[in-house]
């Protein structure tokens, strides 16, 4: 009797309806019918169903149970996988000899090659990375002059002393930046045909006005734009901005920037009788500033949004910052970044 259908190749079932089919196929086996009028029936080639009572000869019933294909043995071992996470993560190319800064796909490849013999396609290299929980990612800058020991000492033991003297005077805690806003500043991305790059509009020019603001953990937002390079008189007129707005005392963290350091600052804020004291944050830090999120926010709107032809820009970016100022629950989420975790923790929140 010709069969109906060509016989089916059983390697492409799943492993249960496979282990299945080898029971049923074994069973009718032993009760009586011929092998291959059972591989006729189940549409499976002969030499299937006498391999599966082979199995079943040799092993019983347990023979017939499905395991995973073992497949081409691994070019890096688990011991290999875990050594090259621990050098890409923990070293950059130069410290190795490589020239770039950064891993890229190619460098990986070289890596692998030198330090275990092992030559692999790049589309491999990628696929190993991804397995380690490494993705591609745009660096944080890091200045040279940066003491990881005092950001750690301001994290765990400076910046909690500060919140207990706030608690202690019953003041408000601000963060205070401040950032320029340049007309052609970056653009974000869209989506469009492939090959053919979309284009906007925009200005040309070379415009730029500057903000200063400062933020509270409790979502309220103080600003000015100003023009020029923030100096010692400009900090002051916003300092006295502060003083004017809130009666409660002030306790405000700031960076390095010359115009705070200033003596003419000092003088001031020493005239106020202990109404506004400023804390200094580490040097070259300005990721443990909250404030800081407040600017990637901002040139982020500028980003999806950019400016027209004949709009004007200081009005633009003072729109924008009243619209952020308004929104607290936007401003309370700028400490929820995880590099300002400190403060969380240290407000117990």
């Amino acid at each position: 009797m010709t069969p109906v259908t060509e016989p089916r190749d059983a390697r492409s079932l799943d492993h249960a309806t496979l282990e299945e089919l080898r029971r049923l196929a074994v069973s009718r086996v032993v009760a009586g019918e011929s092998q291959r009028e059972v591989a006729r029936s189940l549409q499976v080639h002969y030499g299937s169903v006498c391999k599966w009572m082979n199995w079943y000869r040799n092993g019983g019933d347990a023979g017939l149970t499905s395991t995973p294909a073992t497949g081409r043995k691994p070019a890096l071992n688990g011991k290999q996988l875990a050594k090259l996470k621990h050098v890409i993560t923990g070293k950059n190319p130069q410290q190795l000899n490589f020239g770039p800064a950064l891993w890229t796909l190619p460098l990986v490849e070289e890596l692998i090659e030198r330090m275990f013999g092992a030559v692999l396609h790049k589309t491999t290299v990628s696929r190993v990375l991804h397995r380690l929980g490494l993705t591609p990612q745009k660096p944080v800058r890091r200045a040279y002059g940066r003491d990881d020991h005092e950001c750690l000492r301001w994290t765990t033991r400076e910046f909690p002393r500060i919140v207990r003297e706030v608690r202690k005077r019953q003041s408000t805690l601000l963060f205070q930046d401040e950032a320029g806003v340049h007309e052609d500043g970056p653009i974000g991305t869209t989506w469009g045909e492939r090959g053919a790059t979309p284009v906007l509009q925009v200005t040309g020019g070379r415009r730029r006005t500057n903000v200063i603001s400062a933020i509270s953990p409790r979502g309220r937002l103080w600003f000015r734009c100003y023009a020029g390079t923030l100096n010692a008189q400009g900090f002051i007129e916003f300092l006295r901005a502060l003083l004017h707005d809130l009666r409660k005392k002030i306790d405000l963290v700031v960076d390095r920037h010359p115009a705070h350091t200033a003596a003419a600052v000092k003088r001031f804020v020493a005239a106020q009788n202990g109404r506004i004291r400023l804390h200094f944050l580490p040097r070259y830090a300005p990721d443990l500033n909250a404030d800081e999120h407040v600017w990637t926010y901002l040139k982020g709107m500028f980003c999806r949004d950019p400016l027209d032809q004949d709009e004007d820009l200081e009005r633009a970016v003072k729109l924008s910052m009243n619209k952020i100022q308004r929104d607290r629950a936007l401003v309370r989420s700028f400490f929820g970044h995880p590099e300002v975790e400190y403060i969380r923790k240290a407000l117990r929140w």
